[in-house]
């Protein structure tokens, strides 16, 4: 009696499990369109992202591309535009953070929060996507991962650009294969806008548009004769989307052309790129964490997942249909052919452009890439045994948020932190009303400016070498400028002084400065001495 009752209550929780299964992931073959269940999914993995950004997005100081954003969004549009032109991005991502900070005011939080809100536009745009070209049951567990790309979550807790790149390009994705199938000329219209709206953010999305080339190429190939390639490629809807998007971003393209010659005549800060790039970067995609760091029990989860995906993906591939195979090849294009593209633009004599944020947008059709392999691959084996493989690769996921957590901005190629809120506030914290902060460098001023109170301001020491582009806006404006330092220091006799020091030793600028006290910062990662604050008096 006991042993059918075992066998009965086995029964029903194997049935339990897989109408479980069924339900979450849509086992059974539905249509595309989305329904109700499909916006409570979006809506549920949305605020579960959100919950995970939110956690520690304002954890870490604002860094110098940030401050930069933010000192930038104070100008007018016309300024923004004029001091991007002298620098190295289009403006478009300025424009709209100044009027998100219009809006929402200029904490860390609400500039932050825009990068977050194009992180949930981008998992939306990419849930609908595999939504579209495969299954529910892969748009499901896209969703699962998507949520929990850890530098998809890295990217929405910063106040950059690349969210709103990627939300872009994906939903030009979209759009695009709606385009492809139809007759109509609106979806190419729709396509067009959104490329050269992109070149408008940033130029790197030139890489998800040469994606859509190759996969485009691709498929012609495969359908026409070698004769009528040229001419099927290159078909009217085609021509006409891409002098649309020319013709967007052609009242910037002589500002572009002086960056790139800019950049790569006088250099510029990316590393060169070696045999560990492309690795490091699928390891920061999973872990947050260059493949130096991943070891252990860390690295055969990694390479679990990496044979898992080498198998499953031929497999899967050959039982597509033709229609699904297409699609699987764009999802793959946009997955690992951005990186390649990347690196080669890399090589001698262009200058190293190879950094991973360019290429969040990989980043999120990577997860896609994985979802749909799983999704297709283990469809034959037991649900129990689908949701321990899909909650492996999410527990790898969630090991690389929690890295996020732990790291927040650190510079993995610099070895150190941003801890300009945390230097301008233990000077603060011990100082009389009234004492104004100087900034050892413009770089650092940028930094510290964001914190600055009207009890304790912040400046930086002219002259300076205003050599960059990014300094421009410091240069026309006497905003926050010291110009005579005699004159500042008789009607502010005790003041800070902060500087960035890895060796811990700050020399004062003048010699009849005299110190009173002073205070260091330390790096969170690493525990080296990072930022120094000097209190001094000018007798």
């Amino acid at each position: 009696m006991l042993k059918y009752y075992l066998s009965d209550t086995t029964l029903q929780a194997k049935m339990v499990t897989m109408t479980i299964f069924n339900r979450i992931f849509g086992i059974k073959k539905q249509d595309s369109k989305l329904k109700t269940t499909d916006w409570l999914f979006i809506v549920a993995g949305l605020i579960i992202f959100a919950a995970i950004t939110l956690w520690t997005i304002t954890k870490s100081s604002v860094w110098f591309d940030e401050a930069f954003g933010a000192y930038l969004s104070h100008f007018s549009f016309w300024d923004i535009a004029k001091f991007t032109a002298a620098d190295v991005h289009p403006p478009l991502y300025y424009w709209l953070l100044k009027l998100w900070g219009m809006l929402f005011g200029n904490t860390e939080l609400a500039l932050r929060s825009m990068s977050l809100f194009f992180g949930g536009i981008s998992i939306i745009f990419g849930y609908l996507l595999v939504n579209r070209l495969f299954s529910k049951q892969a748009a499901r567990i896209s969703l699962i991962f998507m949520v929990l790309s850890p530098m998809l979550v890295r990217y929405s807790q910063e106040m950059r650009m690349y969210t709103l790149v990627t939300a872009i390009a994906l939903s030009a994705t979209y759009v695009l294969t709606y385009a492809v199938n139809s007759k109509k000329k609106l979806p190419w219209v729709i396509y067009a806008i959104l490329v050269g709206v992109g070149m408008w953010v940033h130029y790197f999305i030139a890489i998800v548009w040469i994606s859509h080339w190759i996969w485009r190429a691709d498929n012609v190939r495969r359908t026409v004769k070698k004769s009528k390639f040229i001419k099927t490629f290159f078909s009217k809807e085609w021509i006409m989307a891409h002098v649309i998007a020319v013709a967007i971003f052609i009242p910037w393209m002589p500002f572009f052309v002086t960056q790139m010659s800019t950049v790569q005549a006088f250099g510029f800060w990316i590393p060169p790129v070696t045999p560990d790039t492309m690795v490091n970067f699928m390891t920061n995609v999973v872990y947050y964490q260059d493949i130096s760091n991943v070891t252990g029990w860390l690295a055969t989860g990694f390479l679990v997942l990496v044979a898992l995906l080498a198998i499953l993906s031929f497999r899967v591939y050959k039982s597509l249909n033709e229609s699904q195979r297409q699609s699987y090849r764009l999802i793959a294009i946009m997955a690992f052919v951005p990186m390649i593209i990347l690196f080669i633009a890399s090589m001698p004599p262009l200058r190293p452009s190879f950094i991973d944020r360019y290429l969040i947008t990989s980043t999120v059709a990577i997860a896609m890439f994985i979802a749909i392999t799983l999704s297709f691959g283990i469809k034959l084996l037991k649900p129990i045994v689908k949701v321990l493989i899909v909650g492996f690769v999410a527990g790898l996921l969630v090991i690389g948020v929690t890295n996020v957590w732990q790291l927040g901005n650190y510079n993995k190629n610099s070895h150190d932190s941003c801890q300009a809120r945390q230097i301008v506030n233990a000077a603060i914290a011990v100082s009389k009303d009234g004492q104004p902060i100087i900034a050892a460098t413009p770089w650092l001023f940028y930094e510290a400016v964001f914190y600055t109170t009207n009890n304790h301001p912040i400046y930086f020491i002219d002259p300076v070498k205003y050599d960059f582009g990014s300094l421009a806006m410091l240069k026309d404006s006497d905003q926050h400028k010291i110009k005579d330092i005699e004159t500042f220091t008789k009607d502010n006799s005790i003041f800070w002084y902060i500087a960035f020091s890895k060796s811990g030793q700050v020399d004062a600028p003048y010699q009849n400065w005299k110190e009173i006290q002073q205070i260091t910062i330390n790096d969170p990662i690493g525990g080296n001495p990072e930022y120094k604050a000097i209190q001094y008096q000018v007798k």
